[in-house]
């Protein structure tokens, strides 16, 4: 189990960031207050350390937590993978995110039971229309609708040409007479199972 990452833990890691490059970072369930996730993603950033880091879990990482994490994914040039999974993309956590998306360069994201049904959804998908890095979007258990959603995913796979796998498992998107164009607009992978 993690202790809690404050600004001083997140600090001593810095030897560590600069010395080394990791594949994975792991951030799940740490505890991340305020300032201690805007310096430790600050520092992962600065130092370019991993190619894939897993936030989920951590739902205290404040405005300035917010920020500094949409600053890596615009700015990373190794960051392919984001994992930001049980986390409630809603007000500032989305907007930030939506505006990172514009240019950033990640390959996939995970956004997994993200509270993203609605205006939050509606707020994302704007911006992933036009993405052209994004290849796999996991939304997985979001409570996405078979209507308003459905049409907002529609319009996403209508428009953004590169995205080639759309998890939509344990959602409420299961039925397809409903949800004819969001299956007519992509030709890539999408998944409606049930877990």
């Amino acid at each position: 189990r993690f202790r809690r990452l404050d600004h001083r833990s997140c600090e001593a890691l810095e030897v560590v960031l600069k010395s080394l490059h990791f594949d994975f970072i792991n951030l799940q369930a740490a505890q991340l207050e305020e300032n201690g996730a805007s310096s430790l993603l600050d520092m992962i950033l600065y130092y370019e350390s991993t190619t894939h880091l897993d936030v989920s879990d951590n739902s205290s990482m404040g405005t300035s937590g917010w920020r500094a994490l949409a600053h890596l994914i615009k700015q990373s040039v190794r960051l392919s993978r984001l994992d930001l999974c049980n986390v409630p993309l809603v007000d500032y956590p989305v907007q930030a995110l939506a505006k990172a998306l514009l240019t950033s360069r990640l390959a996939v994201l995970h956004l997994d039971n993200a509270q993203l049904s609605g205006v939050p959804l509606y707020t994302l998908v704007g911006v992933l229309k036009t993405n052209r890095a994004l290849r796999e979007l996991h939304l997985t258990s979001n409570v996405l609708n078979s209507y308003q959603d459905a049409l907002q995913l529609g319009e996403l796979l209508r428009y953004n040409t590169t995205l080639q796998t759309l998890e939509l498992s344990s959602n409420t998107l299961a039925d397809a007479g409903k949800n004819r164009s969001l299956c007519d607009s992509y030709s890539g992978h999408i998944c409606l199972s049930r877990k």
